[in-house]
């Protein structure tokens, strides 16, 4: 009795964590080197996780004395032609995995159902853009402007892209993206996808793969 009654309120306290909603925000910068700024909340602020990645930015210069060991290495065929036998079996398993039947479109309404989960809260896009010929970019980015005004009046979120004629290839300004997900609209979704007779036959043939692999 006790145990069932443990169970019940397990049970419980994990729906109730996972009607909790989980935000999370995005934020794409291009001035001059591009940035990305990710950070994720959940129980309203008392869990939070920040991420920060410059792209293209330079790595520490290594030390003569590494550079020569890494240089004195002998190549690797062996490895290589590993990995290459590696390649040919995941190209396979993928082969056979497309193969079955009702699996791709198990995964598009598995998607379609976890795209209505989330809730766009906020999505703001704002570039400069020039191509560096300004005939280009009068044809193209113009066009593309229209497009977003028009996008920007018709939807709730904001929408600018402009052209610019300075001269040279240029793409400036910052995207921002805020999502809301309730874990527990997740549920539902993923186990009709695990539990499809296509999903199935899936897990069986990649752990029928792994095993032969073994042997």
């Amino acid at each position: 009795m006790w145990v069932v009654a443990a169970l019940g309120v397990l049970a419980a306290l994990t729906a109730l964590l996972l009607s909790v909603p989980v935000d999370l925000d995005v934020r794409v910068a291009v001035h001059g080197r591009p940035s990305v700024h990710i950070r994720l909340v959940w129980l309203f602020g008392r869990v939070q996780k920040a991420f920060h990645t410059r792209v293209g930015a330079r790595r520490p210069l290594e030390a003569p004395a590494a550079r020569k060991k890494e240089e004195k290495r002998p190549s690797a065929g062996p490895k290589k032609e590993g990995k290459g036998e590696a390649a040919v079996e995941a190209g396979r398993l993928v082969w056979d995995l497309l193969h079955i039947p009702g699996l791709l479109c198990n995964v598009v309404r598995m998607v379609v159902r976890l795209t209505r989960c989330i809730k766009v809260r906020l999505l703001r896009v704002d570039f400069r853009v020039d191509l560096d010929d300004p005939a280009d970019t009068a044809l193209f980015v113009g066009a593309a402007s229209q497009a977003a005004m028009i996008a920007d009046l018709c939807s709730s979120y904001s929408f600018r892209l402009m052209p610019a004629f300075d001269g040279e290839a240029l793409l400036d300004g910052e995207a921002v993206l805020a999502v809301r997900l309730r874990p527990i609209c997740t549920v539902s979704p993923l186990v009709r996808f695990v539990f499809a007779q296509s999903a199935l036959r899936a897990i069986v043939l990649v752990i029928r793969t792994r095993w032969k692999k073994r042997e």
